[in-house]
């Protein structure tokens, strides 16, 4: 599995390969309500403007530990990109940053709201995926294991290994070890598959299958 850096990094770089031609599908669909022109400008506007407080965030939030004069100003931007442009790729990709800080700091209720959000704009479905991912470790670091579960919807898609081994990490909580096995199982067929090193994932089956 990729690390939190490595995940922002892979979300960023998807932005700037598609956002321009998500832009362009969503001005064609709404050719019929506003000239081209007009809609082509306010949308560079504001994807330039959303770019601006995206940027200034990723500044303030390096890899390590964090002052708290940056913590406040990543919180400060992602309020403002959710405020001003809520439903720009952008500010979902802020409101996973900020849910990772208040894991961090050990605020589980402000970075479940965080990811909640995220989840609840029902945008890119990539972005969706990790914020179900990573909601559903934090609701069953708090307890909430029946509502991190129901996150975890089987999909075809990069994130289908972190949900199953989260998945079998959630059983493993809650004793169901048959369960956990075959979470594990699953994940790591996918991972050998794939060609991807898990070997944490390795000990944890090896671990409940003994």
């Amino acid at each position: 599995m990729k690390t939190e850096e490595e995940q922002v990094e892979a979300l960023k770089s998807w932005w700037k390969d598609n956002g321009k031609s998500l832009i362009l599908t969503i001005a064609v669909a709404l050719g019929g309500v506003l000239s081209w022109n007009a809609y082509q400008d306010h949308q560079v506007g504001e994807a330039e403007a959303a770019s601006v407080y995206f940027q200034e965030l990723m500044n303030n939030a390096p890899a390590g530990q964090l002052s708290d004069t940056q913590i406040t100003q990543i919180r400060y931007n992602s309020d403002l990109l959710r405020a001003e442009f809520g439903s720009a790729t952008y500010a979902q990709f802020a409101a996973l940053m900020v849910a990772r800080v208040e894991v961090q700091l050990g605020d589980l209720s402000a970075a479940a709201s965080q990811l909640q959000w995220v989840v609840d704009q029902q945008g890119d479905a990539e972005v969706n995926a990790l914020a179900s991912v990573r909601l559903a470790k934090v609701l069953s670091e708090q307890g909430q294991h029946s509502e991190a579960l129901a996150l975890l919807v089987d999909g075809d898609d990069a994130w289908q290994l972190a949900r199953l081994e989260t998945r079998g990490d959630i059983f493993v909580v809650k004793g169901d070890v048959d369960a956990a096995r075959e979470a594990y199982t699953a994940a790591s067929v996918i991972a050998v598959s794939s060609g991807v090193s898990k070997p944490l994932l390795g000990l944890k089956l090896d671990n409940i299958s003994q």
